[in-house]
């Protein structure tokens, strides 16, 4: 679609160039993503028109025509915006003048548009324009500048950037699977909050495989760097393992080997950030990678997100979405992004639309996605629930020798030969819906693409800890079942955080027995005034509790995981807070997208898991959800 771009013209504020540079990303574990209510409710509310048109404008604190760095992202939104048919307008001063952006996305609010992107470089000074957004019930998401909306303490959707604690962490696993004996991370600004969540998640990684660390503090002066770094290995002659957190420290350790005579075989090294000293020394083989937060990314994924609110009703599954760590490579550094190529992808799935309906919505989002993209899909599915039968049409999806793989990974031990000989013969593999993630499962493929349980009890019980309370407990009708006891440990430490104890009531799937323990326990325990439900098999039983105990909303605050008819009629009548629904559309949607990207632009997902639940359905949305249900929710 056509992209307009204005350029106002302003006054360049040279004393805070700084500010320029793209900000690290939030802690995505420990955010709520909740735009107001009011805003959500009234942003969801006019949502749900999957084919009309869309407008949306994106405000950033710099543009193309005079910092290279944001053609990359411009370059992601234009080609979001040709893919998904929407029409986006860039507001951007011509030179850097955070008053002037300020003003830019007051001049967007009153345009109301379909959604707003925008950059928060300095929250503070942001956030009443972004308030004006938000209760007018304009959807706004942040993209490469922010932190997520509680710690920038605005209470946008969700903040697109890279996850430092992540890349370190990432990255520390790559280089620890070689094996070493000691590990350093050369920190060049110790103190900086995104530095040093880099080299914690380096030591964490480093820790795991039973390698020791330490940070090395060097400062900005490339030939002090130098030194410092010599005197260490002179000290610790078995440091083996390095990361270095960007070009000044990159830099200096690169004449620290050729004054140590070092090669590839002394030792491992990987980077943060790219420069042509990194890219040279990747190439030659000194260096392992280098990790981007790729911009293209940020600036496509932006204008993905605000489709999926605006058309679906479909929400971001956390505050942070991460756009890094990317690892930069010999292998990707010799590939060229081909925006125009042809990709086939191929779906295998344990289940389909035909004999299951909730796969009808997964299909749609695969189907919907694979047109607005030029992607050829072709789903294999048995005609019955038969785990042997899929795994021999995963090795059938692999002779086919498509351009991706998209597949569930419902028996991760039963699947991993197959899914190995994909991933041998260089085909790029993702999970989507059924699987844990390519650590946890074991096998590697980029990333899963499903529900994070942990963060939908988490951020649910920080919703439900919102107005205050005194006791909670959430309701298990399987413990021991891992996904289960994560929505409750994620629950409780949400409580926890808020002062309000919490523990989890084991009931079972019986629906009068687990009335009667609820009540019990209640019994036992008067105070307890919020409740988390993880399905149906808790939730019915506890409406029955409440209809005993001649319980009101106002007495009580209750959510739960999972959507139904008598689920839906309580979130209605306000006796239930919210359902958390797992957006199978998104999963789909989301499979066909991250391919595309990886395959035409050589866009890496940035995370292990990526998430597309918890989305969550409260009265603001609900009328969406019930309009899109069966094809889009």
């Amino acid at each position: 679609m056509q992209q307009r771009l204005y350029l106002i013209t302003t006054l360049l504020l040279v004393t805070v160039l700084a500010l320029a540079a793209c900000a690290p990303g939030g802690d995505s574990g420990q955010q709520e993503m909740a735009q107001s209510e009011e805003g959500e409710g009234a942003a969801a509310a006019e949502a749900g028109d999957a084919d009309g048109g869309l407008s949306f404008i994106a405000v950033q604190h710099a543009e193309c025509a005079w910092d290279s760095f944001w053609c990359t992202v411009q370059n992601g939104i234009n080609s979001a915006a040709d893919d998904l048919g929407v029409d986006v307008t860039i507001l951007a001063p011509d030179e850097f003048d955070l008053d002037k952006t300020a003003s830019l996305i007051e001049q967007a609010v009153a345009a109301n548009p379909d959604g707003i992107m925008l950059t928060v470089t300095d929250p503070i000074l942001f956030k009443e324009p972004i308030m004006k957004a938000i209760d007018a019930g304009i959807p706004v998401i942040a993209y490469n500048a922010g932190s997520g909306p509680i710690a920038d303490n605005i209470p946008y959707y969700t903040y697109l950037g890279q996850d430092e604690y992540q890349g370190g962490y990432l990255g520390g696993l790559r280089l620890a699977a070689g094996g070493g004996t000691q590990g350093v991370c050369i920190n060049q600004q110790v103190g900086h909050t995104g530095l040093d969540k880099r080299c914690a998640g380096f030591s964490d990684a480093l820790a795991e495989s039973g390698i020791p660390t330490e940070v090395l503090a060097i400062g900005d002066d490339p030939a002090e760097a130098t030194t410092i770094i010599g005197d260490y290995y002179t000290a610790n002659p078995d440091t083996d393992v390095f990361l270095t957190l960007g070009p000044n420290g990159a830099n200096p350790f690169y004449v620290f080997v050729e004054n140590e005579g070092l090669t590839a075989d002394d030792i491992t090294h990987g980077t943060f950030d790219l420069s042509e000293e990194i890219k040279a020394n990747i190439v030659s083989g000194m260096t392992m990678f280098g990790i981007d937060q790729q911009p293209f990314l940020q600036g496509y994924g932006g204008v993905s997100t605000l489709s999926m609110i605006a058309r679906y009703g479909i929400l971001p599954a956390l505050p942070v979405s991460a756009t890094g760590p990317g690892f930069v490579d010999a292998a990707s550094l010799a590939s060229e992004p081909d925006p125009d190529a042809p990709v086939s992808v191929i779906a295998v799935q344990h289940a389909e639309c035909a004999w299951d309906s909730f796969w009808c919505v997964v299909q749609n989002g695969i189907n919907t996605a694979s047109e607005m993209m030029g992607v050829d899909v072709t789903i294999l599915a048995p005609d019955e629930f038969d785990l042997d039968k899929t795994a021999s049409l995963i090795e059938q999806a692999v002779a086919a020798n498509p351009d991706g793989i998209m597949l569930t990974v419902t028996d991760p031990i039963l699947f991993k030969e197959p899914i190995m000989k994909a991933i041998d013969a260089g085909i790029p593999v993702i999970a989507y819906n059924a699987g844990s993630g390519p650590i946890a499962d074991n096998i590697p493929y980029y990333t899963y693409l499903g529900q994070d349980e942990y963060q939908g009890g988490y951020l649910g019980g920080l919703r439900l800890a919102a107005g205050g309370g005194t006791q909670g407990v959430c309701i298990n009708q399987q413990v021991g079942h891992t996904g289960l006891d994560k929505r409750c440990a994620g629950f409780v430490d949400a409580l926890g955080e808020s002062g309000i104890p919490a523990e989890v009531l084991a009931i079972g799937d019986d629906p009068a027995e687990a009335a009667t323990i609820i009540g019990d326990y209640f019994t036992a325990n008067p105070d307890t005034d919020i409740f988390l439900t993880l399905g149906p098999n808790g939730a019915n039983p506890f409406y029955v509790f409440v209809e005993n105990e001649g319980l009101m909303a106002d007495d009580f605050t209750h959510g739960t995981f999972d959507l139904s008819q008598e689920i839906n009629a309580n979130i209605e009548s306000g006796l239930t807070m919210f359902g958390i629904d797992q957006q199978p559309f998104l999963q789909g949607f989301g499979g066909i997208q991250a391919l595309n990207l990886l395959v035409r632009h050589g866009i890496v997902p940035a995370l292990p898991v990526t998430p597309t639940g918890p989305g969550f359905v409260d009265q603001g949305n609900l009328s969406v959800v019930q309009e899109l249900a069966g094809e889009y929710r």
